[in-house]
């Protein structure tokens, strides 16, 4: 088309156009019209367009989410193509995604911290292997940070560690940053939902629990470079094959963070003791009497020998429990615990070891077990002899007053008859 219309700016005929070119004259004719060429083609619509939004909310969440529930969910919608389509424009989003330019935020202070684990492998604890974590709360404007060791990491623990955070900090950030760890986040009806005992602290302490993108990690990459920082400063110092306490280590990493609270953050040219300064006054007040009771509860029945079990060790209570349920309230961290009884603390007690068969009981206990046998072989010993117990003789000496009506035998057949 561009060398006809040069050649009819040369002054060349469409004939020999047309026999340069190698097209009849009609061809040449329709190349040198002025609008030849400048309609726009018509645009082929996907069958699968109308679903886009749909799909890059999801690869948005979740960049590498399995393409086959996509693709039901996407029938469920109406879709009525094929799964070539849906991984071609999967693999677009994806590559766009995972290339975008990250681009450095502060965030503002008081406003978030950021929240995540690290397994720090099989350590000595108390002359047990133990696998241990760490809890790792750190606050997005001045980078002071919050690390609690624990042996487990159960929603009761990462409960209790946010109050300890609180208490650390003394204030509450306004809104916490999350993965997708079960103990914050379930997956329920096609939607993310908060873990109702986090929801349940969250809504007493006044911060918003958030989650952030799956396999993002710069969208928490303040607790993420500091677990590394964690990985590789601390733990060599206190790593060692000598058998060690969850008490004493927490001890030292406490130390530890006071101390790096008072070296300069790089790039900021400030210490986080000076910006957590400025940033707690930002911050949400910590009222621990509004604290709720984060501990594991489990209800245990108490045995004929005025026993509760758990994790195979036995703890002694007052026999006048026996064939009652109580409630064993565990604080998974220091594994501290009470047993309670109609509101009612029975008693408290430090937890064995899981799987160690210890029996603890209590001299009050076995004395008040002890009594209770006595009481109750005596009342038998007195069935026996043909003797009232004394609840019994109480009704015996009422019914002595009582008038009784002496009938012949004969006065039921009469009876029998009647109602017969």
């Amino acid at each position: 088309m561009h060398v006809a219309r040069i050649m009819a700016n040369n002054g060349h005929s469409q004939k020999d156009i047309a026999e340069k070119l190698g097209v009849c004259d009609r061809m040449v004719r329709k190349y040198l019209k002025a609008d030849f060429g400048t309609r726009p083609r018509k645009r082929r619509v996907s069958i699968l367009e109308p679903f886009y939004a749909f799909i890059d909310e999801l690869l948005e969440d979740d960049p590498f989410i399995n393409l086959v529930p996509v693709y039901e969910r996407l029938q469920r919608r109406g879709y009525t193509g094929g799964m070539t389509i849906v991984r071609d424009y999967a693999r677009k989003v994806r590559k766009r995604i995972t290339t975008k330019a990250v681009r450095r935020y502060e965030t503002e202070p008081g406003l978030q911290a950021q929240v995540d684990w690290k397994e720090c492998g099989r350590w000595n604890i108390e002359g047990e292997l133990i696998k241990l974590y760490a809890f790792v709360m750190v606050l997005g404007y001045s980078r002071k940070p919050f690390v609690l060791f624990t042996t487990n990491m159960k929603l009761s623990t990462v409960l209790k560690a946010h109050l300890l955070a609180f208490a650390w900090y003394g204030a509450v950030p306004r809104e916490i940053l999350y993965d997708n760890m079960k103990t914050a986040w379930q997956y329920v009806s096609g939607q993310w939902m908060v873990n109702p005992g986090l929801l349940k602290l969250a809504s007493a302490c006044g911060f918003t629990p958030r989650r952030c993108r799956v396999r993002r990690p710069q969208t928490k990459g303040k607790v993420e470079r500091f677990i590394g920082y964690l990985a590789h400063n601390f733990l060599p110092r206190v790593a060692g094959e000598q058998a060690t306490t969850l008490a004493d280590l927490n001890d030292a990493v406490a130390a530890w963070l006071i101390d790096i609270d008072e070296r300069q953050i790089g790039g900021l040219r400030t210490s986080r003791r000076q910006r957590f300064a400025e940033e707690k006054p930002l911050m949400l007040p910590w009222v621990a009497e509004a604290a709720p009771d984060v501990r594991h509860t489990e209800d245990v029945v108490v045995s004929a020998e005025g026993m509760i079990t758990w994790q195979t060790n036995r703890y002694s209570v007052p026999a006048e429990l026996i064939g009652e349920i109580v409630a064993l309230k565990i604080d998974t961290v220091s594994n501290e615990a009470a047993i309670e009884h109609e509101g009612a603390v029975i008693r408290s007690m430090k937890l064995h070891r899981p799987r160690s068969r210890r029996i603890d009981r209590r001299e009050e206990d076995t004395r008040s077990l002890r009594e209770r046998w006595r009481r109750e072989n005596a009342s038998k010993s007195d069935r026996a002899a043909g003797q009232p117990p004394e609840v019994e003789t109480e009704t015996f000496q009422r019914l002595r007053g009582t008038a009784v009506e002496t009938r012949h035998p004969a006065a039921y057949d009469n009876i029998t008859e009647c109602s017969a």
